[in-house]
């Protein structure tokens, strides 16, 4: 995992992407706002949805990078040659990843806070933390979302030799998502009990999701894979 951190500091594009969704993600939804009559479930949904894009954009450009630039670079070899066990190695990586994630979206929290306060008037205030699920919301959703994310990356860029390509394919992952409510098995309804609970089974998919990586990864296979 120290080897992960050094990578993301001496990485300068994803210093940058992560500045960047981090500064639009925290600044964007205050002045979209402004001038809008939002219920405290929608403005609450909106500022939440705005920290998810910056930790969907953060996550899906960390997690292949961290394994491509060792492609790339040829050290992934002599990482899979290491004794280190295969949870470790790909364990590491989706926790680095869904760290920065989280990281990002606890930071554009906090500037969105800032932000309402300086442009004050349009009702947007840090009140919705004061519930229970408010915050499992606020702050449970993008733990999820970077677990999430973080998995499908590292697996993607494990397959996938571009970065580009990996970054698309991660995000678009995120629209399976979406599948249960398009067919009708799930449906949305605007309450903040209602999104707290789906955080929490949204969680669990996450967590379960996690779980499966690490009994899937095995370094045989991947060498073997290299090695076409």
């Amino acid at each position: 995992m120290w080897k992960e951190i050094a990578e993301i500091v001496g990485n300068q594009r994803s210093l940058r992407v992560f500045g960047i969704a981090v500064l639009l993600m925290g600044i964007l939804p205050s002045i979209t706002a402004r001038h809008a009559v939002l219920s405290s479930v929608l403005a609450l949904l909106l500022r939440v949805i705005y920290v998810l894009f910056a930790t969907a954009i953060v996550v899906a450009n960390t997690a292949p990078d961290l394994v491509l630039h060792e492609r790339v670079g040829r050290t992934l070899d002599y990482l899979l040659a290491t004794r280190l066990p295969d949870s470790a190695i790909f364990g590491g990586k989706v926790l680095i990843s869904a760290a920065v994630g989280y990281i990002a979206a606890l930071v554009a929290t906090v500037l969105q806070l800032v932000v309402a306060a300086v442009l004050s008037g349009h009702g947007w205030s840090w009140l919705y933390l004061v519930s229970p699920a408010g915050r499992i919301l606020a702050f449970g959703m993008p733990a999820a979302l970077s677990l999430y994310v973080a998995v499908i990356g590292t697996f993607v860029a494990l397959r996938v030799g571009d970065q580009r390509s990996a970054y698309l394919v991660t995000i678009l992952s995120i629209g399976i998502l979406l599948v249960p409510f398009l067919l009708g098995w799930l449906q949305i309804v605007l309450t903040t009990a209602w999104f707290a609970h789906a955080t929490e089974g949204f969680g669990a998919v996450a967590i379960v999701l996690g779980g499966v990586g690490v009994l899937l990864f095995r370094r045989e296979m991947l060498v073997l894979y290299l090695q076409e």
